[in-house]
């Protein structure tokens, strides 16, 4: 399966559900408040915004501007289907955008927003490049893959060897993201629960449905056990690997 197909099939599994990846509104408030310095009316930068939910969890507690900015269609659409009938058109504009070409310039915000996607185009490439984006005294605030205990087991290394083989330890992500130029404000783990109920739990009332319409489908079937792979492995091992949540500022 070529990885156009495979993101085709992602975005069927994904549409319409409360959300694309392991998150819940509690962390990403609690992320928020750890950003002392911002102003009244921040201007926020959410990348990789998905469908939105920590967009929306953002605008609820700022009165600030957001732009979020997504590469697929699908889910700004929701999106904004969203902020259309919530009256939030004067608070979030959508752009469809790619994250490693972003369309603004230097010292234009002074929140950037990333839950689980700066990966996409790589941890440490993403803290370089997003750098300028922010006005000093900014933050940026990130959510990357990590290991929470070393030496983990034989199955779950081989999954994200296949997966995510740039995943590192919090304390390696610590020394990129010092090295890179950042303040590391704070971090935590994002809750297992975020993982099982929030995000998991909508996707396994999915996918039966999503097996069922595509039964003749070889490449959607593989998709559907490796996310039932995927949500077996963070059941037995959430101890060992999960998100951290990141809190950066830029000081010069």
């Amino acid at each position: 399966m070529d990885e156009e197909r495979y993101i085709e099939l992602l975005v069927e599994l994904h549409e319409g559900l409360p959300r694309l990846g392991p998150g819940n509104t509690q962390s990403t408030l609690r992320a928020l408040a750890l950003c002392e310095y911002l102003p009244d009316r921040p201007d926020i930068l959410d990348i990789g915004c998905g469908s939105g939910a920590q967009t929306l969890a953002l605008t609820s507690a700022t009165s600030g501007v957001i732009t979020a900015t997504d590469l697929i269609p699908n889910f700004l659409t929701q999106l904004g289907s969203t902020v259309q009938k919530q009256g939030l058109e004067g608070q979030i504009r959508i752009c469809e955008a790619d994250m490693n070409n972003l369309p603004f310039a230097d010292n234009s915000f002074d929140l950037i927003w990333s839950e689980g996607a700066a990966y996409i185009m790589g941890f440490d490439k993403a803290l370089a490049e997003w750098r300028n984006l922010v006005r000093p005294g900014g933050y940026l605030v990130v959510s990357e893959a990590s290991w929470f205990i070393p030496y983990p087991p034989a199955d779950l290394k081989q999954f994200m060897d296949n997966n995510y083989p740039d995943i590192r330890s919090v304390a390696d992500n610590l020394a990129a993201i010092l090295s890179l130029g950042w303040e590391a404000v704070a971090n935590f783990h994002l809750p297992v629960e975020a993982w099982t109920e929030d995000y998991y739990g909508p996707l396994k009332k999915r996918l039966p449905f999503f097996r069922h319409a595509n039964a003749q489908d070889k490449d959607a079937q593989k998709v559907a056990d490796e996310t039932d792979y995927e949500m077996r492995l963070m059941d037995n091992y959430s101890e060992y690997y999960g998100y951290e949540f990141f809190i950066l500022r830029r000081t010069t």
